[in-house]
């Protein structure tokens, strides 16, 4: 597995040996930081917080120990690119994108089922028996624990058929992936700031220095200083609580009560003033267009809300429930399918070009420098989705809805990916009004059988919290590859092994987890609210039955979807325009509604710069914001070292 060709650069035996350990550390460091201690989630964000101190470990210690010993020794910037990938795709499986939500998911409804929501008679008999392990004594220890260890003889059969699901979602987004890869680098060259910092970490370093030109840069650790100072000096007050903090730093920030501003301004709902130096920095990165966007359709939404109460109409409710003026998940939902619709259309040729290629089985030049050739990616693909119809028609979904629900899910995903590649931010959520929320607002409830509402039910388990889903890290490597001349065959590589190790590590690592300690004692979120979505969503269905189309419901998507539609066509046609499409899409994200003003900061900063200072000022301190997200996942890191040793819980920095 050495430097066979030029596609392969980076893929080394060291390297992915590296990779390995740390993705097997990282699968049981991260199950103890989230569920046990309840620290800052460390898998949460691009780039994961625990990779990302894993990785910084990795190349400050190791790497310029072996620099110093001898120079030919270190690992290349390729090699750096292969380990940083498989520890980003591992800290994911390892987090609630797999372990943490397909565990809990799957035996949710046979542990929460009682006389008042008769699941006993409505729900658990239509939920085939390969499904998930079904034993009541099995199902009550992970949630409460016994001590016994874990009964793989119950779980080895779900997990497998399960996995070999999740298994064919990934293939399918690397598939998609590689077909947008030269679209989005190449062609439109969309930012990718999430990948800054890495990319400047892993600069080769001058012949007779140890560090790179970044950490020799004095403006980077005024950054890293003010990034790591505001989190170190609040995770004190964990340990010492005499010790008083400022507020504006927490998560969350300072709430500002709108209740007694009075009828409509009343509406506008609590506000949220933080200050965190690693939205700062990533804002700064971002084009002024987006970062502006960002925040100010932030309170065009918050203005929204407000137009609609003066007007008398924010009563207005939907058939199905769970949304209310101005359904920011309606809108959210419509703004991401239109986005993915968007993205097809402008790569349409290419997209169009590549197909014709990959059913023809034409070799192209060009395919050498892909992750996958295009035969690959367009078999591949193929396969992979026909799987997950085949797996969805054997639970009980019948093609008619499967087809569309895997449709909606993939466009979610899409639009996440190309949201996180030029908006820039380190998380990433799909809409509040998931894929099966859509189908249940186009499908009668008497359409469909009962078998067929527990398979939608259950396929919640890939539809429902995708915000650490692989697609988006996987084209920030692709990017990380591009400007690293790092193979990108060398990136696929890195990608299955990743996936390969993360796997089995993280399914123990939660099942020991909740069979020794008790799933809903360590962790509500996992154990709680995730394990009861599949059956929440039986009992809704129940008590609000749909007669007919909720067409409301869908002209909201379609209002959503026609927002952003017009907002992408007055930003090709007119070069005045201030407003992307981006800003829109991510305004009703629970993470804009905390952390506005930072990115109003960076934005307001990178404008200062540009008009009084020029390109060239904004040259000099770029490394100045650079730093500030270099310090903040640092001091975020330091102190889940210091509480993993200690085991204090509760004690978020970041998220």
């Amino acid at each position: 597995m050495g430097d066979l060709s030029v596609a392969n650069v980076g893929l080394t035996w060291r390297a992915v040996l590296i990779g390995v350990a740390s993705s097997i550390f990282l699968g049981d460091w991260s199950q103890y930081a989230e569920l046990i201690i309840h620290g800052t989630q460390i898998t949460l964000t691009y780039p994961p917080i625990g990779g990302f101190l894993v990785f910084m470990a990795i190349y400050l210690l190791f790497n310029v120990i072996l620099r110093a010993i001898n120079r030919r020794l270190s690992l290349t910037q390729p090699e750096l690119v292969v380990i940083f990938t498989i520890i980003v795709i591992a800290s994911g499986i390892a987090s609630i994108d797999l372990a943490q939500k397909l565990i809990p998911m799957m035996v949710g409804p046979y542990y929460y089922a009682s006389a008042e929501n008769q699941y006993e008679t409505l729900f658990l008999p239509t939920i085939p028996e390969w499904m998930a392990p079904t034993d009541p004594r099995m199902v009550t220890a992970l949630f409460e624990g016994w001590g016994l260890g874990v009964p793989w003889q119950a779980w080895i059969g779900p997990l497998a058929i399960w996995t070999a699901f999740m298994i064919a979602t990934y293939v399918l987004m690397w598939c998609i992936v590689t077909v947008f890869r030269k679209q989005w680098i190449d062609r439109e060259r969309l930012l990718f700031p999430l990948v800054e910092v890495p990319l400047e970490m892993t600069d080769p370093a001058p012949r007779a220095r140890l560090l790179n030109d970044f950490f020799r840069n004095p403006i980077v650790w005024i950054g890293i200083f003010l990034g790591f100072a505001p989190h170190f000096y609040q995770g004190l007050n964990g340990y010492w609580p005499s010790i008083p903090q400022a507020e504006i730093f927490n998560i969350g920030g300072v709430a500002v009560p709108t209740g007694g501003w009075g009828k409509p301004w009343s509406a506008v709902g609590t506000l949220r003033f933080q200050v965190a130096p690693l939205i700062i920095g990533l804002s700064f990165l971002l084009t002024r267009e987006v970062s502006f966007s960002l925040w100010a359709f932030y309170w065009l939404g918050r203005m929204e809300t407000v137009l609609g109460t003066a007007l008398g109409i924010n009563g207005i409710g939907i058939a199905a429930g769970g949304d209310t003026f101005p359904f920011p998940g309606h809108q959210t939902a419509g703004a991401y399918l239109a986005l993915a619709g968007v993205s097809i259309w402008i790569a349409r040729e290419p997209i169009r070009r590549v197909i014709m290629r990959g059913l023809s089985f034409q070799k192209h030049p060009d395919e050498e420098k892909e992750p996958l050739s295009y035969r690959a990616a367009v078999w591949g693909g193929l396969f992979a989705f026909a799987f997950m119809i085949i797996f969805a028609a054997y639970s009980g979904m019948p093609i008619t809805i499967s087809i569309p629900l895997l449709l909606i899910a993939f466009g979610y995903l899409l639009a996440m990916t190309r949201l996180t590649s030029e908006g820039g931010m380190p998380w990433m959520y799909e809409p509040d009004w998931r894929a099966h929320d859509i189908i249940r607002a186009l499908v009668p409830y008497r359409s469909l059988t009962a078998v067929n509402w527990s398979s939608i039910a259950m396929m919640t388990i890939f539809t429902y919290d995708m915000r650490v889903s692989p697609m988006p890290r996987m084209m920030q490597s692709l990017k990380l590859s591009e400007d690293t001349k790092t193979g990108n065959r060398a990136i696929t590589w890195a990608i299955v092994i990743g996936t390969i190790v993360a796997i089995p590590v993280s399914y123990w690592a939660v099942l020991d987890a909740g069979y020794t300690n008790g799933g809903v004692a360590i962790n509500t979120y996992r154990f709680v609210s995730l394990a009861r979505a599949p059956g929440q969503l039986m009992e809704r269905l129940a008590a609000s039955p749909l007669k007919s189309p909720d067409w409301l419901s869908l002209g909201l998507l379609g209002y959503g979807a026609a927002k952003l539609l017009v907002l992408s066509f007055l930003r090709v046609n007119y070069l005045w325009w201030p407003f992307h499409p981006v800003g829109y899409a991510m305004s009703y994200i629970v993470y804009v509604a905390r952390e506005w003003l930072s990115v109003m900061i960076g934005w307001a900063a990178q404008t200062v710069l540009l008009r009084y200072g020029g390109h060239g000022a904004f040259r000099k301190y770029r490394p100045l914001f650079l730093g500030l997200i270099f310090g903040a996942m640092l001091a975020a890191g330091l102190w889940l070292v210091v509480d993993g040793v200690t085991g204090l819980r509760d004690h978020k920095i970041l998220y």
